[in-house]
């Protein structure tokens, strides 16, 4: 798996400590969260655009994850975030999509464990939205997500099988990648 980079999400306190920051709510963080801030979006957005967010221009499906791989702009990130009072964690991204690539930093940092989700926007995640409504039978860890590889890999050949017997759009279809997660303590 390649280290592609530094997702910074608002924190939230809950079960589920996934890559899914589809917005701020009572059970998933927001991710980027200073892109929607009236008051930052033309400080901080221009970067996210330019080098974060590829996602959204003409790159070929799982080319890019949006993850910063520039510490200085996660460095400003947390500044602006302690300034303002906001809770965040740091989550460091690992995928087997090759952009962008990250020398892992030295820091301390805790396994979280596998998710599947979206390279980029919001991540939504399809552990998060399915395992406790779809597929009960898998087992996610503390962190609400899978423990191992294997185990994770044995849910996206169940999620195939069950799209082949149901209708088109039962689950949702996107640009989903296996995600190992850290948090990091900078």
């Amino acid at each position: 798996m390649y280290t592609n980079g530094i997702v910074i999400q608002r924190y939230v306190e809950n079960q589920y400590k996934g890559i899914d920051g589809s917005g701020f709510s009572e059970h998933t963080g927001q991710n980027w969260y200073f892109n929607d801030d009236e008051t930052l979006s033309q400080v901080f957005e221009p970067y996210y655009d330019e080098h974060i967010g590829m996602t959204y221009w003409n790159l070929e499906p799982h080319s890019w994850v949006a993850a910063c791989n520039t510490m200085h702009y996660i460095y400003r990130y947390i500044e602006e975030s302690k300034k303002r009072g906001i809770p965040y964690r740091l989550l460091l991204c690992e995928s087997e999509i090759p952009r962008p690539v990250m020398k892992t930093p030295d820091c301390k940092r805790r396994f979280l464990g596998y998710d599947y989700a979206y390279a980029g926007g919001d991540n939504y995640s399809a552990v998060y939205n399915e395992i406790p409504f779809v597929f009960p039978e898998f087992q996610l860890n503390h962190n609400g997500l899978f423990q191992t590889e294997e185990a994770i890999r044995a849910y996206i050949m169940e999620r195939e099988r069950f799209k082949k017997n149901h209708a088109p759009g039962a689950l949702e279809e996107g640009d989903f990648t296996i995600f190992r997660l850290h948090e990091l303590f900078l």
